[in-house]
């Protein structure tokens, strides 16, 4: 279910994300650090979201209350997880943009030692803001997905409380790639409405851009 959703937005998305992201202004020193550091945001995401799937699929159908909650506490460890990481990740972010501008302007832009992307020969060498972006759009849809299987499952109100500070330090960690690839806030708000609108209206509701 979760690979189907997948599929499909990023059909639909792909056509957001070209006309809207403009060209940043950062060195590829910068472009790389951000690079590296989703690439292991990610990794880490997505060991806790595979730990809430497979919790929430031993889940029976249609669970009462008590279960409800009970599931909920069980995932609340997983979840208050992965928001931690997104504010951790949003504040490194930020420091490693500000000590790469400031070596890009002492050295006017002569990285010789090829930046935080692992050097010259790194994987990330050549990421620039549409490698971002695919990255970017990566982890929205693996925490936007896990978030509404578990929605579909067990309901909203269970899992209000741990979902709101995670969706809250998720647009804290968009705002801050904003200055990066520009125009990724609009991008990322319409990619989460179309994946929670139907289940999490409300829940979006609470969210300031």
């Amino acid at each position: 279910m979760k690979t189907a959703i997948f599929s499909l937005l990023a059909l639909a998305t792909s056509s957001l994300a070209g006309p809207v992201v403009a060209e940043s202004q950062l060195s590829p020193r910068q472009l790389e650090s951000q690079a590296d550091q989703l690439d292991t945001l990610l990794a880490l995401v997505q060991t806790h979201t595979g730990n809430i799937n497979s919790t929430t699929a031993a889940v029976q159908d249609n669970p009462s209350v008590d279960q409800q909650n009970a599931a909920a506490a069980a995932l609340a460890p997983d979840f208050n997880a992965i928001t931690s990481a997104l504010t951790s990740a949003t504040t490194l972010l930020a420091k490693r943009a500000w000590e790469d501008t400031v070596i890009f302007a002492r050295t006017g832009g002569d990285d010789k030692d090829g930046g935080h992307g692992g050097g010259k020969d790194g994987p990330n060498k050549s990421c620039a803001k549409e490698c971002l972006l695919v990255k970017i759009e990566l982890l929205v849809w693996e925490i936007a997905c896990t978030i509404k299987l578990v929605i579909i499952k067990l309901g909203l109100a269970c899992v209000l409380q741990i979902l709101t500070p995670l969706l809250l330090a998720l647009v804290g960690l968009i705002k801050a790639l904003d200055k990066v690839v520009l125009g990724l806030v609009i991008v990322v708000k319409a990619l989460l409405h179309t994946i929670l609108g139907t289940v999490a209206g409300a829940l979006l509701a609470l969210i300031i851009w």
